[in-house]
């Protein structure tokens, strides 16, 4: 197997003489060159691109490396959220005094456009993170949400050791989301058509917000595949098939104005809707991204089950090397019995 990082990869002539099972950590597209440097590789060698196999860290991928074998496996989905339910987050969402949220950290072509976007529809009464030194777009102050440690860069922050779910819970439950009505929620993709769901998704679902995504791609159907609602009776999620990807970003503000204009009315939408908050709070608690990867060991064969049983437990300081050997065991019991030993 060859593992990648997707942010940093670049093809530099290798070839693939043999199939290969190649695994890619995070999102792969160069927005520099617009295009997966994977490709490149997959297509260089005397090797058939189609005997290779990619896996996917994420949910969905309906872009050019659709046509070649591919896996999405959500194990960076299923460790994070695991992250969040051992934090032990108690939610609090009796005073809503702000219609929407939104938090930046790098400084994305979307979320540069969020900022301009706020400006531009004088959209009022949200409550935001902008971790950066100064804020060159527009006169939206930054903010200083941070333990301590943490180095703050001209547009972004690194967290160095600190998680998402500490972070969360310690900095943004109570100033960013659980004030808020609506989150405008900035996942990392936004040329390539693929579902990447993060932190950030489950930020906005624990503060008890209705969901928007400001760009990205099928993000509410990757969501509600996984059982989630989506809030579409609510929210006019079709921004994100739109074929320009500014579109699917300032269409998820226009067909969605009246959600972010009204303090009252986001108020009652809360309210009305608060069992269906609570039950994707729940859902999110069981893990589904979890019980996700497990079905797709499961259902997998030879190399590339190989493959997944390797990166399952392993992934992430072995955060789930325990419970995959009591899987493990517990499914090759299963299938004792099943064969009728």
């Amino acid at each position: 197997m060859i593992e990648l990082h997707g942010p940093t990869y670049k093809y530099n002539g290798e070839r693939l003489e043999k199939p290969e099972i190649i695994w890619i950590n995070d999102h792969c597209f160069d927005e520099e060159e617009q295009c997966f440097q994977v490709e490149k590789l997959i297509e260089a060698g005397p090797c058939d691109p189609q005997l290779h196999t990619i896996i996917f860290d994420h949910v969905a991928h309906d872009d050019s490396l659709q046509k070649y074998n591919s896996v999405c496996f959500p194990i960076f989905l299923a460790t994070e959220c695991q992250e969040f339910i051992d934090q032990n987050i108690e939610t609090n969402w009796s005073s809503k005094t702000h219609i929407f949220n939104f938090s930046l950290n790098k400084p994305r072509v979307h979320r540069i456009l969020l900022l301009q976007e706020i400006e531009r529809l004088n959209l009022k009464q949200y409550t935001h993170s902008l971790p950066w030194k100064t804020n060159n777009i527009n006169d939206i102050p930054v903010t200083n949400y941070k333990f301590g440690p943490e180095t703050t860069m001209a547009q972004g922050i690194k967290n160095g050791n600190f998680k998402n779910a500490l972070t969360y819970n310690e900095l943004l439950k109570t100033t960013v989301f659980e004030p808020s009505c609506v989150s405008l929620i900035t996942e990392p993709c936004y040329y390539e058509r693929e579902a990447m769901l993060t932190e950030k998704t489950y930020m906005a679902i624990m503060g008890g917000t209705i969901p928007i995504w400001f760009g990205g791609w099928k993000n509410a159907e990757s969501m509600a595949k996984l059982g989630f609602d989506t809030f579409d009776d609510i929210v006019d999620h079709s921004y994100e098939t739109l074929e320009d990807p500014r579109d699917r970003c300032t269409q998820a503000l226009e067909r969605n104005l009246h959600l972010l204009q009204d303090i009252s009315s986001a108020q009652k939408l809360i309210i009305k809707n608060k069992k269906r908050l609570q039950r994707n709070v729940d859902l999110l608690l069981s893990n589904p991204f979890l019980e996700k990867c497990f079905q797709i060991v499961h259902a997998s064969q030879n190399d590339l089950k190989l493959a997944l049983s390797n990166i399952m437990p392993n992934f992430r300081h072995k955060k789930f090397a325990k419970i995959y050997a009591e899987w493990k065991t517990q499914a090759q019991n299963i299938d004792y019995v099943r064969l009728g030993n």
